[in-house]
């Protein structure tokens, strides 16, 4: 700042005797009264001397023609700079330099350019932080350099002269209606311009105001005002990229102005109605550049023209160029499209013929397919409104998958949509903005009703943009409607129901999909994962009938890849790799299917028990082993261990021993049933389940049947051993063997086991005597001579015994016997 106010003068000699002194008038009068308020090409003040010897004139010195005539010594020396900045000030003194470098350089000199580059960089100071006044509460506050304050400076002197004043006026024109007229005069718009333009050029041909160059500047301080050095560069370099973009608008601006001047606004502005027009009058030259009112006046006055031009059938390129190049930041020629675009739709809606409309439609349609990133969701709405007021249901969808499609160019809302969503990334106002894109679509199904909810309807949506196919499958689902997703077009459906969040519902979707695309083998691994999941809350029984069907559709695809095999080598091969996989698969679900029935066994003896934390538990499928370990051994669940050892061709012969002892011995010792009898029926309920198989030893159980039919005499009848085992699915050659061997080790109910070798030969005779060649190999075959030679031993011995009811028994089925022969 300057130490004091102070006046110079010169002396000056003139001839002769004075008199009279007078100002000589300039033709554009200077508005400021201070001469520091000076911007170039501006002249200086002159005054004319009337003496006896004549007129001499003499020009008043005025700041900058000071340091004009400072710069051009040719022995400037720095001292003679900082004497003259001490009188001024550094900002001052800076503005002057700009004032001096925005001249025409042949007016100037090269050497006054020099300097005053040279004052403005060398002398113009830098930001720094300065503390508050020794006795002050107040904060630390960053000055910035003077070199950007005189810029500061200088800039409001050039726009003073049409900053306050209105950009546009209304006047009465030839009708009673208001004209809008341009509120500058052209000339002093096109002056503010040049001076405007020269600063420009300054500031883009010298980046040496900030270590950086401007245009990669932050525009937010690190530090703030208590920050360092480089937090107080950043402060500047924010505030000089502020005044950089107030010229580029500005300038702008101006050629607005120049622009609706050469096209005539007033006849422009006969087209607007008269409230609006009475909105845009006054509009300050500074609210178009800095305010949105003054931007959105800007939008109407273009419309305006736009209007204008195609009502004269003359074509709006030109003006989209002049538009697009000297108004860049304030219309583009995206908007011009868009302007045209919705005169195209008011045509059609003011049409009378469908087939015009329809034509103006499309034409709308395809100006605004190419910009239809650069709408507003409130703008996509009114135009899809309008589309849809004139049937047009297909733009609709057109217009609104290319307005996301071009605001999310790099697709970085489906990647989010993968991601899950997560909150406070970036990507979420691209996905927010596709949203409310695809809600149109949506948002014109809903207004349809059923009539959009068909196959045919649907296809014809676009199905290049998966995203929007996964919300347009939300609604459908929403609706009850999935089966229309197993006729959608694309491969959406299946990434669609594959992806999270996953469900029940999905995975059913899923593989019905799958089934209806004929891909079986994908189907039969959804089902065997949703039967094996622990995410979803589904019962054994639905997780045994998804392993059900998993299995009949990979034996589908297993004969569908059979088939390619027969049709020649080439498909054989081809394949081959697919039917060993098939057949793994296949042996693995099936092993699972058998396991899981086990279980539902396990869960009804639970369920009989009352354990039913334990059944909601056994809702999840298991292993065999975790089953015997966590459920039917700690819970003593017998007949579900047998079934457990068949399964898993468990060979412990004492612990199987042990199970059925316990299991039989359970059964005669329940008061509530009848000894052997239930005996006999728990064997036979188990035995076609469990024979054969090391879960059901013959021997072992022939022996346990024996020696329980000899605790319960009273009980016991004749062939009971035999009778039960045969009923549980023994064959009777198997019975034989297994007695014949007791027998043979002179067991000591020696009479029994014979009684029950009696008894099983007649019965077999019963079941199969009809057979017309008794040699003949059935499933349940006997071994007739081996019988018959052990029946002749038993009479022997039963003679030997005298125990002549035995024999007799012996010879009648002996004779029985011998009769298929």
């Amino acid at each position: 700042p300057r130490a004091s106010l102070s006046e110079l003068w010169a002396a000056a000699q003139v001839e002769g005797r004075t008199w009279a002194i007078a100002e000589i008038s300039d033709e554009k009068p200077s508005s400021s009264l201070s001469d520091l308020a000076t911007v170039s090409g501006s002249p200086t003040r002159a005054f004319a001397v009337l003496t006896n010897a004549g007129i001499t004139v003499l020009e008043q010195q005025r700041p900058v023609d000071m340091l004009r005539a400072l710069l051009a010594h040719p022995a400037l020396q720095d001292a003679h700079v900082r004497e003259f900045v001490a009188i001024y000030g550094l900002d001052e003194s800076c503005a002057m330099c700009y004032t001096l470098l925005c001249e025409d350089p042949t007016r100037v000199g090269m050497q006054v350019l020099a300097g005053a580059r040279r004052l403005l960089f060398e002398f113009g100071g830098v930001p720094r932080v300065e503390a508050p006044a020794l006795g002050s509460s107040g904060d630390e506050r960053v000055v910035l350099s003077g070199r950007h304050n005189g810029m500061a400076i200088y800039l409001g002197r050039v726009l003073e002269p049409i900053w306050a004043r209105p950009a546009t006026v209304g006047r009465s024109g030839r009708s009673s209606e208001a004209q809008l007229h341009v509120g500058v005069a052209t000339s002093t718009l096109v002056d503010v311009q040049d001076q405007l333009r020269r600063l420009l050029h300054f500031i883009t041909t010298n980046q040496r105001f900030v270590p950086d160059q401007l245009n990669q500047m932050p525009v937010q301080p690190a530090g703030g005002a208590r920050g360092d050095a480089a937090s107080c560069w950043q402060i500047e370099a924010a505030s000089l990229g502020a005044l950089y973009e107030l010229m580029v608008h500005s300038i702008e601006a101006i050629s607005f102005l120049c622009l609706l001047a050469d096209f005539n606004l007033p006849a422009v502005s006969e087209g607007l109605p008269e409230a609006q027009r009475r909105q845009l009058a006054g509009i300050a030259f500074s609210q178009l550049v800095c305010g949105d009112a003054g931007r959105e006046a800007c939008r109407e006055l273009i419309l305006a023209l736009i209007n204008t031009q195609m009502k004269q059938d003359i074509s709006i390129d030109s003006l989209s160029d002049v538009l697009t190049k000297r108004c860049a930041s304030m219309f583009s020629a995206s908007d011009v499209m868009l302007y045209k675009a919705l005169e195209l739709l008011r045509g059609a809606r003011e049409s009378e013929e469908g087939t015009e409309a329809s034509d103006l439609a499309q034409e709308a349609l395809n100006l605004l397919s190419g910009v239809a990133g650069t709408l507003s969701a409130a703008q996509l709405r009114d135009i899809c409104a309008s589309f849809e007021a004139l049937g047009q249901h297909g733009a609709v969808a057109a217009l609104a998958l290319a307005c996301a499609r071009q605001s999310d160019p790099g697709n970085e809302a489906m990647a989010f949509w993968r991601d899950g969503a997560p909150e406070n990334d970036a990507r979420e106002p691209l996905y927010r903005k596709r949203m409310e894109c695809y809600q149109c679509v949506v948002g014109m199904l809903e207004k349809r009703g059923d009539s959009a909810l068909n196959g045919r309807n649907l296809c014809a949506l676009p199905s290049d943009d998966a995203l929007f196919q996964f919300v347009l499958y939300d609604w459908l689902l929403e609706h009850g409607q999935s089966t229309l997703l197993f006729d959608m077009p694309g491969g959406c459906v299946e990434q669609y129901l594959s992806a999270e969040p996953r469900s029940v519902e999905k995975g059913d979707m899923l593989w019905h999909y799958y089934v209806h695309s004929s891909q079986f083998h994908k189907a039969a691994l959804v089902q065997r994962e949703l039967a094996c999941s622990r995410e979803f809350d589904i019962g054994l029984a639905q997780r045994i009938e998804y392993l059900s069907l998993a299995i009949g559709n990979v034996k589908i695809a297993l004969d569908a890849v059979r088939t390619g095999k027969q049709q020649g080598a080439a498909a054989a091969a081809a394949a081959a790799s697919d039917d060993g996989d098939g057949l793994t698969a296949l042996r693995e679900t099936e092993d699972q299917l058998e396991v899981a029935q086990v279980q539902l066994e396990i869960q009804q003896q639970v369920q009989s028990q009352g354990h039913m934390e334990v059944v909601r538990e056994l809702d999840l499928l298991y292993t065999i082993s975790e089953l015997y370990d966590r459920f039917a051994y700690p819970l003593r669940l017998w007949d579900a261990m047998l079934l457990i050892f068949r399964v898993s061709n468990h060979d412990d012969r004492q612990l199987v021993t042990d199970v059925w002892t316990s299991i039989l011995r359970t059964a005669l010792d329940d008061a509530e049933r009848t000894g052997l009898m239930a005996v006999a029926s728990k064997v036979t309920s188990l035995g076609p389940r469990l024979y054969p198989s090391p879960a059901f030893p013959l021997a072992t159980i022939t022996a346990i049947l024996v020696g329980l039919a000899r605790e319960r005499p009273q009980e016991y009848a004749p062939g009971f051993v035999a009778s039960t085992l045969v009923q549980a699915g023994v064959p009777h050659a198997a019975v034989f063997h297994a007695l014949n061997a007791m027998i043979t080790d002179r067991a000591p109910s020696n009479d029994m086991l014979v009684r029950e070798v009696a008894a099983l030969a007649v019965s077999w005779v019963d079941s199969h005597g009809h057979l017309d060649m008794p040699d003949t190999l059935t499933a349940d075959s006997l071994p007739i001579m081996e019988v018959d030679t052990a029946l002749s031993q038993y009479i022997i011995n039963s003679t030997l015994a005298t125990n002549i009811d035995l024999k007799n028994e012996l010879q009648r089925a002996q004779v029985r016997l011998r009769q298929t022969f």
